[in-house]
């Protein structure tokens, strides 16, 4: 499993672009945070939305692929695949990352605030 810079990139600054945000290492790919909150992952230069028991239905009724590896193919998906045209339209993507922003915010608590790590953030700012 690997994400390309490019991919990456990308995927930061069309981000960046509609709300601040900031990512970090993990695992086989990248956290994606919006205001200490983590709300996508990046994995195998595929871009994945938080989804709760709330705003799971939205991203099945757009057929948007399940991250779900293969240990834990028994639970409820957590993440759903953001198709790439997303990326290129702001008013989209402003539109899914609010949905994901508020089903991670519901899913931890202030203690798991990714402040309180060892781990450096980088940091991107909308232009």
């Amino acid at each position: 499993m690997t994400v390309s810079n490019h991919f990456i990139l990308h995927a930061i600054e069309s981000m960046a672009s509609v709300a601040p945000v900031s990512y970090r290492r993990i695992f086989n790919g990248y956290g994606i945070y919006h205001h200490g909150v983590q709300f996508a992952i990046i994995i195998n230069d595929h871009l994945y939305f938080r989804a709760d028991n709330f705003s799971r239905d939205l991203y099945l009724a757009k057929k948007m692929a399940a991250f779900q590896p293969s240990a834990t193919a028994a639970l409820e998906p957590s993440f759903f695949q953001l198709p790439d045209d997303v990326l290129n339209n702001p008013p989209e993507l402003i539109h899914w990352m609010r949905i994901a922003v508020e089903a991670a915010q519901n899913a931890y608590s202030v203690d798991d605030d990714e402040s309180l790590t060892n781990t450096p953030v980088r940091h991107l700012h909308s232009r």
